[in-house]
């Protein structure tokens, strides 16, 4: 069997997220391989962590296909899904969010310039 690597873009169109008995989950959908008629062929797979619109996910993993009457479903089979990249904007707005314990108190945890003699420098 054999092993696929695809590494896409989330968007709006490529992602969802599904209630499960566990909660919710996102889930990624992504074109694989181009059939014969030259339509492209997609697989999907759970993601285990938060994502969003402008990350770029590496997955990998087997494919197996499902017949539910009607359609054929293509899942990853024990996927690694990691995350290769995170858009700018997304990363400042995190780093915006998260509590910055201590700053005011620790003189070097800011990010003002600071004034040093040459002497006081190692180099």
């Amino acid at each position: 069997m054999a092993i696929i690597t695809v590494t896409t873009q989330l968007t709006e169109k490529n992602m969802r997220t599904v209630n499960t008995k566990n909660g919710q989950k996102q889930v990624v959908s992504v074109p694989v391989i181009k059939d014969k008629d030259g339509s492209w062929v997609y697989a999907s797979t759970f993601i285990n962590f938060e994502v969003h619109e402008g990350d770029v996910l590496t997955i990998s993993g087997r494919i197996e296909q499902k017949d539910d009457g009607q359609y054929k479903n293509n899942n990853f089979v024990f996927p690694t899904v990691e995350r290769m990249y995170k858009p700018q904007q997304q990363q400042a707005r995190q780093q915006s969010s998260t509590p910055n314990f201590g700053r005011d108190s620790d003189p070097l945890s800011s990010n003002s310039p600071m004034d040093l003699n040459s002497d006081d420098l190692p180099f």
